[in-house]
């Protein structure tokens, strides 16, 4: 930071010799202006950490964001001064227009794609920065009452933002791989995000819980994005979002016992465990009564004791549907999980799906290809199951789970290290998506 100080102050003393030898009528204002715009520059593709040089760019959709984060508000002010000093040196605005509009797309285009550059190429990043120097810009009109060359250099900038603005889009389509993003920092939900959230747990449990925090982590291209919902001592909670379509709820790690379902009594089996788990379907969900099957099973360990999961699936042609409904009987006889998914009960699939025996053949054949031992994995198609391909939005497609274990495989000291994984192959396209 002393290094970059200094070189701003000599450039900026610099600035006000050749303002001088010009005759320029202010040579005065040249130096903030040159100082503030070193700093810029240096902080921007010089000082600040990130992974430049990726050829990537985050398209933010949440544009109000950067408005309530440190960051945003750093990217405002420190454009501020650029857009006022520009104003009060040159007497000029619509050349201090130009660079500020043009500046800051040019500093993220860099970071994008110099390898030397810091930070990270975002579009808040430019739409802070434009913003701060706007605000400069009329702070600096304000200041000298209007009195500036209105024209000054009026086609020549609007030339050169005609000429920069094309190659940089053409820089962009060709060498920038966008990512879109509904928003890059967990936020509170507000208006209609909060009052889905609500009435997806009032629709869960009733009025039993008053609903605390309700937070927004964004997805991708609109998409694959999730509310965590703050009741019962902790966040237990989590709806995607956008769409609202699947619940998830653990209560595992908060300080409640569960939801009490009104009537039950303590299970000792599955099916003591079934009919707590019928009741509450009934209660809060009663459209899984007409579900293609349900089975009811033993799971892990909760709060102390066993749990067992009871499940009611929809059906068609041997594909599971979107719409399902999870519930986990604890042994005290509450609920103490559930997750539903809201989708339909059929959805329109292609002719020809892979067998289960296709699948796993598909993922050996890739194993085969990354290893060598690969003959000795366990390989099995758990269930054919519907997903969409864009989260809420997209179309539907088939998908096998299919899980890969390998019997060969030794646990680090702490037993962990040879968990099964799954991988996911689309049924139509023969594609692995994971």
């Amino acid at each position: 930071m002393g290094g970059l100080t200094v070189l701003a102050t000599v450039l900026g003393g610099t600035a006000w010799r050749v303002a001088r030898g010009c005759r320029a009528e202010r040579p005065f204002w040249w130096v903030p202006f040159v100082f503030c715009l070193t700093g810029v520059l240096g902080v921007t593709l010089a000082m600040r950490g990130g992974g430049a040089g990726r050829g990537e760019c985050v398209i933010n959709h949440e544009v109000t964001e950067p408005l309530y984060t440190t960051q945003g508000l750093w990217n405002l002010v420190m454009f501020v001064p650029v857009g006022l000093f520009g104003v009060l040196a040159s007497r000029r605005p619509v050349p201090v227009l130009g660079g500020v509009l043009a500046l800051p797309c040019l500093i993220e285009l860099i970071q994008a794609l110099a390898p030397l550059a810091a930070g990270v190429c975002d579009s808040a990043d430019v739409e802070m920065n434009v913003a701060g120097g706007l605000a400069g810009l009329a702070v600096g009109l304000s200041a000298v009452r209007g009195r500036v060359a209105w024209r000054a250099l009026g086609r020549s900038t609007a030339v050169a933002l005609g000429v920069l603005g094309v190659l940089g889009a053409t820089v962009l389509q060709s060498a920038v791989t966008l990512e879109h993003v509904d928003g890059s920092s967990v936020r509170d939900a507000h208006g209609d995000e909060r009052e889905a959230a609500e009435r997806a747990v009032r629709q869960a449990f009733g009025n039993r819980y008053e609903i605390g925090d309700v937070r927004v982590s964004p997805g991708v291209d609109g998409y694959n994005g999730w509310m965590s919902v703050e009741f019962a001592g902790g966040f237990p909670a989590e709806l995607m979002w956008p769409g609202g379509r699947r619940l998830t709820v653990d209560f595992a790690g908060t300080s409640g016992a569960g939801y009490a379902v009104p009537g039950a009594t303590q299970p000792h089996d599955a099916r003591d465990a079934y009919r707590v788990a019928r009741a509450y379907m009934r209660a809060h969900y009663p459209w899984a009564e007409s579900a293609s099957w349900h089975v009811t099973r033993a799971v892990g360990h909760y709060a102390g004791g066993g749990a067992w999961v009871t499940s009611w699936r929809f059906r068609g042609r041997g594909v599971a549907m979107p719409r399902s409904l999870d519930v986990r009987i604890s042994r005290a006889g509450r609920v103490y999980g559930l997750s539903v998914d809201l989708g339909p009960t059929h959805v329109e699939l292609p002719a020809g799906l892979l067998s289960a025996r296709q699948a796993e053949y598909l993922v050996r054949k890739r194993e085969r290809r990354s290893r060598a031992d690969a003959g000795h994995l366990h390989i099995h198609a758990r269930e054919l199951t519907t997903e969409r391909v864009k989260g809420h939005q997209g179309p539907w497609r088939a998908v096998w789970s299919v899980e890969v274990a390998d019997p060969r495989c030794r646990p680090d000291g702490d037993g962990d290290g040879c968990e099964p994984y799954v991988t996911s192959v689309d049924a139509a396209t023969r594609e692995i998506v994971d």
